[in-house]
């Protein structure tokens, strides 16, 4: 094939003044544009696994702070009680409002491929004992077409770094979104472990009723206490609220780290891109360099 080519060109060069080794001239032009182009990316991807680590060290902080904060009080309270466990209530379940964590951004490696992946495996066993309330605007992007008839709403563009507030504030809106034929309230999302490792965690909440079915039967320790529909309501508030500002606090440490790997990594690749396009440029370049030497030495040869 090099020398059909070869023999093509010095054909043309017969008719034409065109450079019979035109094509290096042509080669060596894209290859230092593509040179260009890899390194340009390369000082972005570097920049932004800068940004992504400055934010996981605060979300990462952030997380430490809180995760204790609430987390399984009303239960470990529940398990405490004797005369509930006597009772040993349970619940069927018809239907689950199901909750998938994910971010609104992108170029974050696989964590949120990861939750709609499990929230489809999940949905697709029974389509009809599920509903979907959606966090993120890659859920959103995701789920809304394959599951149109299950979504009830979705919050994208949430304000960080997350704090109770936000938290409380979605938990509220998700709470009015669970109808009488909803039993469940299950949330999925990327539990952080370190910053390589995060896993798919799910946690199954009670909706209102059966919740204060079973607080009712919870021994009174204070008799000073208000009365007992404020006390369930806020209670459950309380339980809703604390597993939601849980969930997001690792969700948004898991992101910021696996962004932080993602970036790091294309960083890594952009650089071996660029070694091997150097040292093609550099064959193609010394192939030129010899080849009009050769011309050099034969025409000084002929004369």
């Amino acid at each position: 094939m090099q020398r059909l080519q070869g023999a093509t060109l010095s054909l043309w060069s017969s008719f034409t003044p065109v450079p019979q080794y035109a094509f290096a001239t042509l080669n060596l032009k894209q290859l230092k544009q593509r040179m260009k182009s890899v390194g340009s990316i390369r000082k972005i991807t570097k920049a932004m696994k800068m940004v992504a680590a400055s934010k996981m060290k605060q979300d990462v902080q952030r997380l430490e702070n809180g995760k204790y904060f609430g987390v399984r009080s009303l239960q470990d309270l529940f398990a405490q009680e004797t005369y509930l466990q006597k009772k040993q209530l349970t619940f069927k379940i018809n239907k689950t409002l199901i909750v998938p964590i994910t971010s609104d951004k992108g170029l974050c490696g696989g964590i949120n491929s990861s939750i709609i992946r499990e929230t489809r495996s999940i949905v697709r066993q029974n389509r009809n004992a599920y509903k979907l309330f959606l966090i993120g605007e890659k859920s959103l992007g995701a789920l809304q077409r394959g599951f149109p008839e299950l979504l009830t709403q979705a919050i994208t563009a949430i304000q960080t770094p997350i704090n109770f507030v936000n938290s409380s504030s979605i938990a509220h809106q998700i709470q009015l979104n669970v109808t009488e034929d909803i039993d469940q309230i299950s949330i999925i999302f990327n539990q952080f472990k370190n910053v390589v490792q995060q896993v798919i965690k799910r946690v199954d909440l009670l909706n209102r009723k059966n919740f204060i079915a079973q607080f009712r039967l919870v021994t009174k320790y204070d008799t000073a206490e208000p009365e007992k529909e404020f006390v369930q309501n806020y209670m459950y508030e309380y339980y809703v609220a604390t597993a939601f500002y849980h969930a997001m606090l690792n969700n948004f440490a898991s992101e910021t780290s696996s962004r932080m790997n993602a970036m790091e990594n294309a960083s890594k690749n952009a650089g071996e891109m660029l070694d091997k396009l150097t040292l093609e440029y550099n064959k193609v370049r010394q192939a030129k360099i010899t080849v009009e030497l050769c011309e050099i030495i034969s025409g000084a040869s002929a004369v």
